[in-house]
């Protein structure tokens, strides 16, 4: 046991210190094309305009992670729903796993413009588009999950005749518990990316929308310190859900 602890935490420190090898680069990589391209601010230049942005920076981080969070927790919802819902039967799984997959894989931004047609240029139609966004990683992997898991748990299910939301929350969410993990760290980055994507195509408020205001009028250090925080915000809470995800992967195993 205390061997398997030693050589969990070797692990982890090798992918921490390939994690700040990579942060590195990156900082490096950027500093050269600093000199090279006139739009891409040096790094200490973005970090002195942080102080510049003011009331810009509180309202359009409330506006895109009010969105984002919105998004997120539906996508999370009715993508584990359906996900078992469609998964536990042949006939829906056979009938519908291929449109799952082609929504999947089908560029979201496409669908914006209906969007903004349907709900209008507001909150509704960014959120929307983060759900749309986050929901097909959920659901893809809890509908597979739900396919692949032991015949043992619908068995049980079946025999006890165990009502659905109970069997729901006690069977098949346990049986999926990885693989849902797994569609949840995907579902964060993709809902904040296509909430990003839709303040940056039309939106009244949000960090898109200041990014590409200080784009327009040429303050290239302020739009560079506005995607920094959207970067490390993003990769916290991935980083978050990637080591929960490990965690129980852990415990399980």
């Amino acid at each position: 046991m205390a061997s398997r602890s030693m050589s969990q935490s070797r692990n982890s420190c090798v992918i921490f210190g390939g994690m700040l090898l990579v942060a590195i680069a990156v900082f490096l990589l950027w500093q050269l094309a600093s000199g090279l391209i006139f739009a891409v601010p040096a790094p200490l230049k973005t970090l002195q305009a942080f102080g510049t942005l003011g009331g810009d920076l509180a309202t359009a981080v409330r506006s895109t992670f009010g969105n984002a969070a919105i998004s997120f927790a539906m996508a999370v919802f009715v993508g584990t729903v359906l996900g078992v819902v469609i998964g536990r039967s042949p006939y829906w799984y056979a009938v519908f796993s291929p449109l799952v997959v082609v929504g999947g894989a089908t560029p979201k931004i496409i669908i914006y413009p209906i969007l903004l047609l349907v709900l209008g240029l507001g909150h509704a139609s960014v959120i929307a588009m983060g759900f749309i966004g986050g929901i097909f990683s959920v659901l893809i992997n809890v509908m597979v999950a739900i396919r692949t898991m032991k015949p043992v748990y619908a068995k049980v299910v079946r025999s006890l005749n165990v009502p659905p939301w109970r069997a729901f929350v006690r069977v098949y969410l346990p049986a999926v518990s990885l693989p849902l993990l797994t569609g949840i760290r995907l579902c964060f980055g993709l809902t904040v990316v296509n909430v990003i994507f839709a303040e940056l195509f039309a939106a009244k408020s949000g960090m898109g929308k200041v990014i590409m205001d200080y784009y327009g009028v040429g303050r290239y250090a302020e739009m560079m310190a506005m995607i920094s925080i959207l970067f490390l915000v993003a990769m916290g809470g991935s980083i978050l859900l990637w080591g929960l995800e490990r965690s129980v992967r852990g415990r399980m195993s």
